[in-house]
């Protein structure tokens, strides 16, 4: 659960994360486009973004823009039930992604929660912190879920549809440095491949091929920014079979060359 308190001083160019991206802007404005979608963020908006969306932020003018900043990753939600709905999170992890961002004025109560989560990270990490930080993220985001109380039902997965999703959620998370055949992944759930594609489009917002290229170029936008290595070995490791395969794939998704990136990546630095 890294966070930070900034200030965007300088564009920050398309990226995407696996984790769950949460702003409040204190004071200032600045631009985001998430996805598709251009929008203004001023003081006291909220916006969450959620994983694996590409998005960007920058300044409208040459005034600083301060905010809180949380990612946490939202792997732990699989575990949990609402009895109420019979839905688990397993299947709500797919909410994230139906909405493509969220943005809202903050309430008291959503500042209160950010504020908590930062104060206790900043205190110590041993485990009884951890699990707090972990239960004020889950009272955010059945806040945030108490917004959208007007979604139907037909909007989230079945438990068994909702199983489909985890699973090949999980099989691309652990096979993504290999070559991966969609009907591979229907084969293990003993489902036809039209029916896996269907599904996973549905209710991830985005076709699974795509997410596959998605995924792997968050993977090597990671390798670019802690490692050293040359593009024809991250193309590799994400299992793509050259490096000329790999900048055409990156400039499809981010919008830049991966040179143009691994510049970027040094200068923030």
């Amino acid at each position: 659960l890294p966070f930070n308190t900034g200030k965007i001083i300088i564009t920050f160019q398309k990226h995407l994360h696996t984790s769950v991206e949460i702003y409040l802007i204190k004071s200032g404005t600045c631009v985001m486009t998430i996805g598709n979608t251009t929008i203004e963020c001023k003081p006291d908006d909220f916006i969450m973004i959620p994983p694996n969306v590409v998005h960007s932020f920058y300044l409208t003018d040459e005034n600083e823009c301060s905010f809180y900043h949380i990612h946490f990753f939202p792997e732990f939600l699989s575990h949990i039930t609402l009895e109420e709905t019979h839905l688990q999170f397993d299947a709500l992890l797919n909410f994230f992604a139906a909405l493509h961002f969220h943005q809202q004025k903050t309430t008291k109560e959503l500042k209160e929660l950010i504020l908590a989560i930062i104060r206790l990270y900043n205190t110590s990490q041993d485990s009884t912190v951890s699990a707090n930080i972990n239960l004020y993220i889950l009272q955010l985001v059945l806040l945030i879920m108490q917004s959208y109380k007007t979604l139907s039902k037909a909007q989230f997965p079945e438990k068994i549809q909702g199983n489909y999703i985890s699973f090949t959620l999980n099989y691309i998370e652990h096979h993504y440095m290999d070559k991966i055949l969609i009907p591979d992944i229907a084969k293990e759930l003993n489902i036809s491949t039209r029916y896996l594609s269907k599904l996973f489009s549905q209710y991830m917002n985005i076709s699974l091929g795509n997410y596959i290229n998605v995924y792997r170029i968050n993977r090597a936008i990671e390798l670019m920014d802690t490692t050293t290595l040359t593009f024809t070995e991250i193309s590799g490791m994400i299992g793509l079979k050259d490096s000329q395969h790999f900048s055409k794939l990156f400039y499809n998704i981010i919008g830049t060359t991966p040179s143009q990136y691994k510049k970027f990546i040094l200068k923030r630095k």
